[in-house]
């Protein structure tokens, strides 16, 4: 803000300055960084075996890695056997060079039940790489 003043014929213009509480100013900073850092996180994805109707199975169909119609689903966590896949990615439980460029299971490979995490994270802001 700006102010005008007449200082012997001419006018100088003087800038005031805005004195607001900075207790205010202070309390907003925890509350972006909450909101930034929650924005940045996101879900682990999980690896489920599902069939070519997109129905999650047991992992041990994919494990074989001899069956063609058992695919590698990858997406959020929390389907159940029996439950249809949403949007992720699928890959034929049979691609063993595709399943290596994606880069595995990590520490949790493990045989049969259902689903696996991947180590990875989905979702959020900053997503991937988890």
């Amino acid at each position: 803000m700006t102010r005008d003043t007449d200082v012997g014929g001419g006018v100088r213009r003087e800038k005031r300055s805005s004195r607001r509480s900075k207790s205010v100013q202070l309390a907003v900073v925890p509350l972006l960084a909450a909101a930034f850092l929650s924005g940045c996180g996101g879900e682990q994805e999980t690896a489920y075996c599902v069939d070519e109707n997109n129905r999650v199975t047991d992992n041990s169909h994919c494990d074989r890695g001899n069956d063609p119609g058992f695919f590698w689903f990858f997406g959020a966590p929390g389907l159940a056997r029996g439950s249809i896949a949403g949007p992720g990615e699928r890959i034929n439980s049979t691609d063993k060079a595709a399943l290596a460029r994606r880069g595995g299971f990590g520490s949790s490979a493990r045989s049969g039940g259902v689903g696996r995490p991947t180590g990875r994270t989905i979702g959020g802001r900053f997503s991937g790489g988890g």
